[in-house]
This record gives C-alpha cells, structure tokens and sequence, in this order.
C-alpha cells in the first residue's frame, strides 16, 4: 500500500488488495450475472419481453443510486469495511445500538443463505442436466470450484471474474444472433406484454443487480484510486443491464412462455440443439460460479466484522467465515426441498430492503460524523424525493412478494 493511501485510509480486519479498473466493474457484472438472469425470463413469462425490460430498467436504476449511497459512506470512513461494520460504526450509539447492529448482523449473514444457496441449487441442476447425476451431487461439484476460489481471497476474485465475464460476454453475444435466426424465432412474440403480472416478478427484477454488498470490495480494491470506484459502479450496472436486455430477447422470441423452464439456459438450450445445449448451459454454469464468488467474498468479510476478529487472514476466524458462509446453502441443497425460483425471490424482496433501504439511514449519520473526506458526494440523488421513493420502492416490493400472493 503506498504511502498516500495510508495516509488516506487505514488498515481494518479487511485488508486492501489493489484490483485494476477491470477488474473492478467484472466483480460488479459476475456479482450479478447469475441465478437471477438466469431466472427473470421464468419470473416474468407472463408480462413478456417488454415486462422484462421495464422491470430491468426500473430495478437498475434504484440500485444504481442505492450503490452511490454505499460508494459515498465508504469514501467518508477511514477505514473501510463490510454493510455490518459500517453499521457498527455509524449506528453504534444510543440505547438501542448493539441491537440495531446485531439485528443487521443476522439479517445480513441470514440474507446470504438463500441467494448463495440459489446459487448452489441452479449450478447443481444445470451440472446433473450435463452428467446425468443427482442434484445433490451437481451441486456438490459446482461448490468446488466456488468455495476455492473464494478461500483465496479478493484478487482471485477480480481475476476470475475478469476472465469468466470475457467469456460470458462472448457466449451470450454469440447465441443472442444464433436464437434471433433460428426458424422458430418470432418477432411478434417479443410485442406481448401484459403490466400486472409484472409485480410478482419485480422481485426477481431486484435481484438481477442487487450488488451492493459487493461495493465495499470495490472500494477497497481501488482505494488506490477513488475518483474511478463510481465509474466502475456505473460501468459494471451498465454492462449488467445489457445482459438483462439480451438474454430475455434471445429467450422470449424463441419460446412460447409456458415452455421457459426455471433455469432457463436448459429449456433455451434443448430448443436449439445437443451442440447449443452443452454450450449455453455452460455459460450458465459461469454466471453462477461468478455471482458465487463475489457473493461470498462479501459474506466473509461480513462474518469476519461481526466476529471483531484482527484480520480476515486469521486462520480461525477465516475458516469460521468461511464454514459459516457456505455450510448453510450446502445443507439446504442436500435437503432439496427447496426451489430455485423461491430462493430468489426471497433473497431479492428482503435483500431489498437491507442492501438498498438501510444506506439511506447510514449515509446520513455518515455526513455527521464523517471520518474522511469524500472524494465523491451523491448530490441530488440523495434529495428527499429520492429517498422516499427509493424506500417506497423496495418496502413494496418486500410487502407484496410477503402478503399479496
């Protein structure tokens, strides 16, 4: 670390591992690149392809200010951790701190299990569909290469990321034009649209780019930099959104909406062909693995700030991290009681409300009690119209996936 980010931040339990520009926006698009993608075609089959897009254009905009929300508190902290620690340092006073912090600490490692155990269960499925294996068995290898990657650390995370969103990119490129010239592609499939249908998938739509929790690793991975961290956000969500365009035209001008299967690369796949098959559901296998790891990169660094320990490179707190981060998802893949799609819709309408909605509270004890300055400000952004609507937003979205279906 050079002496001028020393001077600027100081060293926490986490530990600053420089990544490039790259590498930083691919550790945003492979966060999300994943189990939601993969499934919002599925979640929104019956408002159609225009649903989709509407869907994916409204959640990326509320995350893109929720994710500039966490950039700013980040860049006011000397020294930088996790949701939990940032918590801790902020709402950490009154007669009701340790509380707040410890409700946050919950439901933030509680947050992890379903969305990583989607994770698991889509890779799992998609690996026994290939090998002709149980579930349980896929899953088990879809978590090897995961959960190495992640021991690692951050700078194997980047560089995964890195190469496997090349590849993904390639992939989803490739067979977006190879679905539009297939004989059965229809145009006019594209047109149907119905607006109802559209809230029930809006929790889904709100997991296609819930990285948020990813946006302290960015931090720290370009604090030797910090006036890139918001263009490395913007580029990552940029990029995210184009998958979220692409992928849904490729699928819903291909299949009649009672045809699109969970994991939607498998019944995409079977239509185009065994050669195609084999290909695209690998290219699904990569955008899970790529969402796992960044996933769980960020649920170490949040288990290693609610256990205080000294570092994250403390061999008992790590393997405490990291048992506590993929034990869970491991358990409840084994089990199979579970279905992919409740899994992200679960992780999507609470994650919401704590990666999104709590920023806003944080941000403003932040400003009061500000440890650095900020190298970046939201601005109007965080104008009170804005807030209201942000909190609006993803609280409906948490009451209706619980109450009104």
């Amino acid at each position: 670390m050079t002496a001028q980010l020393e001077a600027q931040f100081q060293q926490g339990a986490l530990h600053f591992r420089r990544l490039t520009f790259t590498e930083a926006v691919m550790i945003i698009v492979g966060g999300n690149v994943g189990a939601a993608i993969l499934s919002l075609p599925y979640a929104a089959r019956a408002s159609g392809y225009l649903g989709a897009v509407l869907i994916s254009l409204v959640t990326t905009v509320f995350s893109i200010i929720s994710h500039l929300y966490i950039v700013e508190i980040m860049l006011r902290t000397k020294s930088p951790g996790q949701l939990v620690g940032l918590m801790r340092t902020y709402m950490f006073d009154g007669r009701f701190g340790r509380l707040y912090v410890a409700l946050v600490s919950v439901l933030t490692v509680g947050l992890a299990i379903p969305s990583l155990t989607a994770y698991v269960m889509g890779g799992g499925q998609i690996i026994a569909s290939l090998l002709h294996v149980p579930d349980w068995l896929g899953g088990l290898l879809f978590l090897a290469p995961g959960m190495a990657v992640v021991w690692v650390g951050l700078k194997a995370i980047g560089a995964a990321q890195g190469v496997s969103s090349l590849l993904m990119g390639g992939v989803l490129l490739t067979f977006t034009v190879v679905s539009a010239m297939h004989p059965e592609f229809e145009m006019s499939r594209l047109t149907r649209f119905a607006a109802a249908p559209m809230l029930a998938a809006l929790p889904v739509g709100v997991f296609t780019s819930m990285s948020q929790s990813i946006v302290p690793e960015v931090v720290r991975g370009l604090a030797h930099d910090p006036k890139s961290i918001v263009r490395a956000i913007k580029w990552g969500l940029g990029i995210n959104l184009l998958f979220l365009l692409l992928f849904p035209l490729a699928i819903f001008g291909l299949q009649n909406p009672d045809a699109i299967s969970q994991v939607v690369t498998i019944s995409w796949g079977r239509t185009l062909g065994p050669a195609i098959y084999l290909t695209v559901n690998l290219f699904a296998l990569l955008a899970l693995l790529t969402s796992f790891w960044a996933s769980a990169g960020a649920v170490m660094g949040n288990v290693v700030e609610i256990m205080r320990a000294d570092s994250e490179w403390n061999i008992r707190a790590r393997l405490a991290a990291f048992g506590v981060t993929v034990a869970p998802s491991m358990a409840l893949v084994f089990l199979g009681r579970l279905e992919f799609g409740d899994m992200i819709e679960a992780a999507g309408a609470v994650g919401g409300v704590i990666l999104a909605v709590l920023p806003i509270f944080v941000l403003a004890r932040a400003r009061a009690a500000s440890g650095r300055r900020p190298e970046y400000q939201v601005g109007r952004l965080y104008s009170p119209v804005v807030r209201i609507a942000l909190l609006l937003f993803y609280v409906g979205v948490l009451a209706y996936a619980a109450f009104a279906r």
